[in-house]
């Protein structure tokens, strides 16, 4: 049991990771669908990420996910599904929450982020993120792979609109 759960969490921050995220992705958008509930997903990035890294090393860019796990764990219900979707971009699955809620969801994991500097030793650093929110049936969907889309857009209009923000797809 151990060993399967491992292979569906992320080493570093104990997110599901990616694979898994993927597959639950395919089945929370047919559970929507068929029982015609809403469903949001949210894409987060956080901002000047390598920054951190390259002046304070990787160590010190290792805890800054972790606490972000940590936080965004936190805040999170324990269904929904919270993965490590790439190197500093994390995702949320959250069935049952219309647009407006996934929106008003998004606003409250980025005031968790950046209410209290993430601290590492001697250091104090101010953390932001950028989000990127879609829901269905909010917006029309062909496949996953395109709600995935629609929030990454999302995601980067944000980051265009100048950073720590919450954008609708």
């Amino acid at each position: 049991r151990q060993m399967f759960e491992n292979a569906r969490r992320d080493g570093l921050t104990g997110c599901y990771n990616k694979r898994y995220f993927m597959e639950r992705l395919h089945s929370e958008i047919s559970y929507a669908m068929r029982h015609k509930v809403p469903l949001t997903l949210i894409m987060m990035d956080l901002d000047h990420f390598k920054s951190v890294n390259d002046t304070y090393g990787h160590l010190t860019g290792d805890e800054v996910l972790r606490e972000l796990a940590r936080r965004i764990h936190n805040t999170l219900r324990s269904e929904d599904v919270f993965a490590r979707y790439g190197g500093e971009e994390f995702t949320v699955i959250a069935r049952g929450i219309s647009h407006e809620g996934g929106l008003a969801l998004g606003e409250r994991l980025r005031s968790v982020v950046v209410s209290d500097p993430f601290r590492y030793e001697q250091l104090s650093l101010p953390i932001t993120i950028s989000i990127g929110v879609a829901s269905i049936p909010h917006v029309r969907i062909s496949s996953p792979i395109h709600l995935l889309e629609l929030a990454d857009k999302a995601l980067y209009e944000a980051k265009n609109g100048g950073r720590n923000r919450v954008v609708s797809a």
